[in-house]
């Protein structure tokens, strides 16, 4: 007698793909896609990077992994990075597939406190595939506030959008003083992906 097969019995590289169907066919507002980042999108964030790849790295959103497996295939080293996901069952995938990466569970609104629960030092870079397009204005100002508060003085927030135009809206850049930039577009992604980078805006000089 045939029994069903259970996520557990499928190798851990199709593990992934079906949790990520699965949540977001349960959660559709926190996983937003019904298919995963392609190769291209981790790849073209890592790239953005460039030194600060030397520095820690958090990923907010990480889901199952496809954008961690590139941050770390381009040179981000497991023990300097950490993944946030609010869903406790892709956290669980993300500690099985990357037991050398720090994973924590919750959400991104509420980063500055995990971080300083962790006595973790500022950050060089936050890369995010968060679903900002679906997120109200104050949660994205309430995320790049948080995100602002573990970064370095010159680190980097990059977010994945499937979105023209900036997914943080120009009210938030504004309101936290952030210069708000497309990196570049990822075409082979399903659908195509751009890239954007929000640093903070220079200090203006005494006279």
């Amino acid at each position: 007698m045939s029994k069903l097969i259970e996520l557990s019995d499928l190798p851990l590289a199709a593990q992934g793909p079906v949790l990520f169907w699965q949540r977001a066919i349960e959660n559709p507002l926190q996983v937003c896609s019904l298919f995963p980042s392609s190769p291209f999108v981790g790849r073209a964030m890592t790239e953005v990077l460039g030194k600060r790849i030397e520095s820690h790295v958090i990923e907010l959103g990480a889901g199952t992994g496809a954008v961690t497996r590139q941050l770390i295939r381009n040179g981000v080293e497991p023990d300097k990075l950490t993944l946030l996901e609010i869903d406790a069952r892709l956290g669980g995938h993300l500690r099985r597939r990357f037991p050398d990466v720090d994973v924590l569970i919750g959400s991104a609104q509420d980063l500055a406190k995990l971080w300083q629960e962790r006595n973790g030092e500022n950050v060089g870079a936050i890369v995010s595939t968060l679903p900002m397009r679906l997120f109200s204005k104050k949660l994205i100002y309430l995320v790049m506030k948080n995100s602002l508060q573990v970064l370095d003085e010159g680190g980097m927030f990059v977010q994945f959008t499937y979105r023209q135009t900036s997914p943080v809206p120009p009210r938030v850049v504004n309101a936290l003083r952030l210069k708000a930039w497309r990196y570049t577009r990822v075409w082979l992604n399903l659908p195509p992906a751009a890239i954007w980078v929000y640093e903070r805006m220079p200090h203006p000089r005494e006279i």
